[in-house]
């Protein structure tokens, strides 16, 4: 799902999927059209009115390539990762279901194993995201690069350079920017930086909130408190408005108020918000240091099909994974579910807007972006230490040391993996 653009307690937690997998051949997923293959599967999904669209435009393509195929979408709208544990407990679970790499490790026991070719996709990255312990869980089909967006008119006005289309400011050279583009009091104050996320400048900063297997959580690290550190001194220094002064309000509208010089949040679903904005001008750029966390979404088969209902599974997931009719479709008018994964449909989003715009730079987040381990119930865990961080530290509404605090709120999160 969608990462968060700042801190905030996650409600919601990810339960355990029942079960454990046992035996299971992997899903060979071989494309092509069966003649008179007549099964019918259904396909449960989240998202919003356009990400929706994006799905069912897939289903219906696929019913068109392979005739006699029927796909029955169910859209789930809200807690979607609830409801679907919910079907799974009770065996009424969609054939295919969309899952985040950020959600594999809880769903994994209850999806069929799969066979995914990594060359099929722009980086290797994009299908180890949907790996669990060696193992593929879900086939990959969309991918969710963040990059920067910059305000143009507020770089001439103050006289800086603008940053490369192509290569990633240091953070040493974005905290110096930041200051220089930064001025005005109150509601009329302009900010350098929208409010910064902890969790994406830590990967940015070459940290991670995981170490690689997931069995540790590393943010109380000398990496991690020095991240922390450099988002508390720019909102200090007042190059960034804080968690308290965005709350409640849309920092895309900040942007297009000409309140905020750059937005480092920007997710492909953000582009048709940015498309209606013309006045600031605007383009995009790479995120400083080694960019956000880039997620990956995919699609795991219910480990219970069987017969003509699971080879169309796999037909149905290696479809839209792979071939080109399909991730185009992850593109609706200027709204974009995610970045296409396959080389053939790289020119679908950079072609939504104009060149100067610079959509290519997803292209060049996607081919160097940066994948987390998958734990389980990994929103309750890092819900619960982004809660601490909010409360006890400056990163939030609280007043003591990150150097301090982050260390002990790790050494907690390391004990709730360990449960």
């Amino acid at each position: 799902m969608k990462q968060p653009n700042r801190l905030i307690p996650v409600v919601a937690a990810v339960l355990l999927a029942a079960g454990c997998a046992t035996g299971n051949q992997p899903a060979g997923n071989n494309a092509g059209n069966t003649s008179g293959d007549s099964a019918t599967i259904s396909f449960s999904f989240w998202g919003t009115n356009s990400e929706a669209a994006s799905l069912k435009a897939i289903a219906a393509a696929f019913e068109k390539a392979n005739p006699g195929t029927k796909v029955t979408t169910n859209w789930i709208q809200a807690d979607y990762e609830q409801k679907l544990q919910t079907s799974i407990a009770a065996g009424t679970q969609s054939t295919v279901m969309e899952i985040s790499n950020t959600s594999l490790a809880g769903f994994a026991p209850s999806f069929a194993e799969q066979t995914v070719d990594p060359g099929k996709y722009v980086q290797p990255n994009i299908s180890s995201a949907l790996q669990f312990q060696g193992k593929y869980y879900a086939m990959p089909f969309a991918a969710k690069p963040k990059v920067m967006a910059v305000n143009t008119d507020a770089f001439r006005a103050a006289g800086v350079p603008l940053p490369s289309a192509t290569t990633p400011l240091t953070l040493d050279e974005f905290k110096t920017i930041a200051a220089k583009l930064s001025h005005g009091d109150g509601k009329a104050r302009v900010y350098g930086s929208s409010n910064l996320w902890y969790r994406g400048w830590l990967t940015a900063a070459g940290g991670g909130y995981y170490n690689a297997d997931g069995t540790e959580c590393t943010f109380g690290d000398e990496t991690g408190v020095q991240t922390a550190q450099y988002v508390v001194d720019l909102q200090k220094d007042r190059s960034a408005p804080t968690s308290v002064d965005i709350q409640g309000q849309d920092q895309a509208q900040w942007f297009a108020a000409g309140r905020l010089a750059t937005f480092s949040d920007f997710g492909p679903w953000t582009v048709a918000d940015f498309a209606k904005i013309s006045k600031p001008n605007w383009t995009l750029v790479p995120v400083p240091g080694k960019g956000f966390p880039m997620e990956v979404d995919g699609l795991g088969i219910a480990k219970n099909a069987s017969g003509k209902q699971l080879e169309t599974a796999k037909k149905f997931v290696e479809f839209a994974s792979t071939q080109q009719v399909a991730q185009d479709q992850l593109i609706q008018g200027k709204t974009a579910l995610g970045v296409p994964i396959i080389a053939a449909s790289t020119p679908t989003l950079e072609k939504v807007l104009p060149a100067d715009r610079n959509l290519a730079a997803f292209t060049t987040a996607l081919k160097s972006g940066i994948v987390g381990p998958s734990v389980a119930k990994e929103a309750q865990i890092s819900g619960d230490a982004e809660k601490g961080m909010t409360s006890y530290t400056p990163l939030g509404t609280g007043k003591d040391d990150v150097a301090k605090i982050l260390p002990q709120l790790a050494a907690k999160c390391t004990q709730s993996l360990k449960q």
